[in-house]
């Protein structure tokens, strides 16, 4: 079973990898499928792993728009065929920059004994 400090994890490494990757244009995007699946399934696993976390842990951080993040991985993951595809470039680019630092301060604060 993973923890909600492994879980915290999982999604700061796939924000990273939205950020990484993420080109500045929406034209390099665009004409880029493989790109742009990488990118969506690093934010249904950001989805994912938030939807696992404890209640708990959830609760305590609601600077963290949870809701949302759930809201997105259903969509790609049960809408897969109706993907607007600006909107996985759109939350590359405006949403998951800050969720980066939220998640960062999530796990900075867990006791040393759950990281």
């Amino acid at each position: 079973m993973r923890t909600d400090p492994i879980l915290l994890q999982d999604m700061l490494d796939a924000i990273g990898e939205v950020i990484e990757n993420t080109p500045a244009d929406r034209d390099t995007y665009n004409a880029d499928k493989f790109l742009r699946s990488h990118l969506v399934r690093n934010i249904q696993i950001i989805g994912e792993a938030a939807v696992r976390l404890s209640k708990e842990l959830r609760d305590a951080n609601p600077q963290v728009p949870w809701r949302q993040i759930a809201g997105m991985r259903h969509a790609i993951v049960h809408d897969y065929f109706q993907i607007d595809w600006n909107e996985v470039y759109d939350t590359a680019v405006r949403d998951i920059p800050p969720l980066n630092s939220l998640i960062a301060d999530i796990i900075a604060a867990l006791p040393e004994t759950e990281v």
